[in-house]
């Protein structure tokens, strides 16, 4: 049985939400770094940090243009127009880093929530976070990469992948698999009662859901932590640092949720399905794009949610308006027009 599904991750989308991404999260860092009063020292440092992930993650998206496939009992990542194409291994490469950038982002997620969870129930914990610690914060984000990669290296293709994908991938693409960059997670060895399981792809996908619960995990107990301590219970702080901790809690939740529901748990499920042996072919274009779009959600949560930012936006917005005004020759407070100046002149 073969699912088609509507292939919304065009070059025109990918490109779109690279665009918007990329200005969103300059915009954010310039307001953060410029424009912004509380928010300071480790505050400032994450917001700054995660957004360069996100275009960091964005421009990858662009670069590789990833895509997966399903059918039955195999799981394939792959490209077939990243900017790498020129050598398959280098392609391959590419898609590793793009995944590890991916599982960046759930670390740096995981530290924000430990770290806003210390500001609210142990002030003294955040000194683990501040000044050359926070390098210690960079280390744990970018070994979350490193382990997602390394887990998924193992699923590099060899020939039982080929064979078993080769007729899928002519049909749906009409390209031979062998000269195609990917990355295969094959559950068994063969068909039918003798079949046996391939301990590569298994190995894969358990350090990747052990990756996955420990992150999780930490943002869960962090989470409820900081919801019981934002329900009333922060006596030693004022009411303005009060409601931006709230803030921060909502965009955090936020920021959560739409990975695991752009493509967290439908992604989960494609890479878990071969070990189920479904009987289906699955073109995944739907998973693309949240991948695609979630950096530039990403961001709009935190300058929707965050009430200091909403006000920065706006002013920044209203100069930047006003400077395009100035710049094609509109009248502005800032610049009257001719006949005003003249006036004032003769007078």
């Amino acid at each position: 049985m073969g699912i088609e599904l509507p292939s919304l991750s065009d070059n025109f989308f990918s490109r779109l939400f690279y665009v918007i991404t990329v200005f969103l999260n300059t915009s954010l860092i310039h307001l953060t770094l410029f424009h912004t009063q509380q928010i300071v020292g480790t505050y400032r440092k994450m917001i700054v940090t995660f957004a360069l992930i996100g275009i960091a993650f964005s421009t990858l998206d662009i670069l590789v243009r990833p895509l997966f496939h399903s059918y039955n009992g195999c799981f394939i990542f792959f490209t077939l127009g990243s900017s790498f194409r020129s050598s398959k291994r280098v392609a391959e490469i590419g898609l590793l880093i793009y995944s590890g950038f991916y599982a960046m982002i759930l670390a740096f997620l995981a530290v924000q929530f430990l770290y806003r969870a210390c500001v609210i129930s142990k002030p003294s914990w955040t000194k683990y976070f501040d000044g050359w610690k926070y390098i210690l914060c960079l280390f744990y984000t970018f070994l979350g990469g490193i382990l997602w990669a390394l887990a998924s290296s193992l699923t590099f293709p060899d020939e039982t992948t080929l064979s078993y994908m080769r007729n899928e991938i002519i049909q749906n693409y009409g390209v031979e698999i062998k000269t195609v960059p990917h990355l295969a997670v094959l559950a068994y060895n063969g068909e039918g009662p003798l079949k046996t399981i391939r301990w590569n792809s298994l190995v894969c996908i358990g350090c990747v859901s052990a990756i996955l619960v420990f992150q999780y995990s930490i943002m869960l107990v962090s989470g409820i932590i900081m919801y019981r301590r934002t329900q009333g219970k922060l006596t030693a702080t004022s009411s303005e640092q009060e409601r931006l901790q709230r803030q921060f809690f909502n965009a955090l939740i936020l920021q959560v949720a739409a990975p695991t529901i752009f493509f967290q748990l439908p992604g989960f499920v494609v890479l878990v399905s071969p070990f189920f042996d479904f009987k289906l072919s699955f073109h995944s274009g739907i998973v693309t794009l949240g991948f695609s779009a979630y950096p530039m959600v990403d961001t709009l949560i935190v300058l929707k949610v965050v009430t200091e930012y909403k006000n920065a936006y706006k002013r920044f917005v209203r100069g930047f308006a006003k400077d395009c005004i100035e710049f094609l020759g509109g009248d502005t407070p800032r610049n009257p027009p001719a006949t005003v100046t003249n006036a004032l002149a003769i007078l």
